[in-house]
């Protein structure tokens, strides 16, 4: 689905990866792992679309990021098919109840009534938040609002999902419920491309992973991983 080759990004002088390049394969599940600031949120947002890299390009289906960005139809099929959830999810929350949050995208895309309601319900139901669903979504609880905001993104449905560090701040008991979702969400095919510092709650569920150290950007499959006690002390350490 995606292929990145020679990436690069900075900002200003200061350099926060270089000449990164691997491929994502659909239906992968691939983890980012890494110390705080090797560039793990950065590649995220490079891949959908809201930096731009300063050298080395991305390629999504066989076509240039920079193409699909070029034009707005294009661009919006875009963000429709690969969704993102931020590590600070208030700034993805921003209407006035729960319901209106995630039948926003949805409605965006000028679906039927009937199918936007039938979206928003499953959503609902996925989460367990239907007794939630006419609250103010900034009054809610940090697990709650990271869980209407995944709702929201994924009211549109799409093929790829961008998490930005979902399992930070949760309770143990929503947490599980999150890794539940995301395993379902990769068994019915969805592409995941996750950032986590907690590799023993995800190692049964990631597929491959990229891992930043000071020196490199290395892509290895779960298999690779296991074989290399090294590398999962390594990575633990995260």
């Amino acid at each position: 689905m995606f292929e990145i080759e020679n990436l690069g990004f900075s900002f200003g002088k200061k350099k926060v990866f270089e000449d990164i390049s691997f491929s994502v394969e659909e239906g992968e599940f691939l983890c980012l792992m890494g110390p705080n600031g090797s560039g793990k949120s950065t590649l995220l947002q490079v891949l959908e679309g809201f930096l731009t890299p300063k050298k080395g390009s991305v390629t999504y289906q066989g076509r240039n990021l920079n193409d699909w960005l070029g034009e707005s139809y294009t661009k919006k099929q875009y963000h429709q098919q690969v969704g993102i959830l931020f590590q600070n999810v208030d700034i993805q929350l921003f209407n006035s109840t729960v319901y209106d949050e995630i039948a926003f995208g949805p409605k965006q895309m000028q679906l039927p009534p009937n199918e936007i309601q039938r979206r928003v319900n499953d959503c609902l139901d996925i989460f367990g938040l239907n007794d939630l669903k006419d609250n103010v979504p900034y009054h809610l609880s940090g697990g709650e609002k990271r869980m209407v905001a995944l709702a929201s993104v994924l009211a549109l449905n799409p093929s790829v999902i961008l998490l930005d560090e979902p399992l930070i701040g949760l309770t143990n008991e929503n947490r599980q419920k999150m890794l539940k979702v995301f395993r379902q969400l990769n068994q019915i095919g969805k592409t995941i491309i996750l950032i986590t510092h907690y590799y023993q709650q995800i190692k049964d569920l990631a597929s491959s992973y990229l891992i930043f150290d000071e020196h490199q950007v290395e892509k290895k499959t779960r298999e690779q991983l296991n074989q290399n006690q090294d590398l999962i002390a390594q990575v633990e350490k995260y």
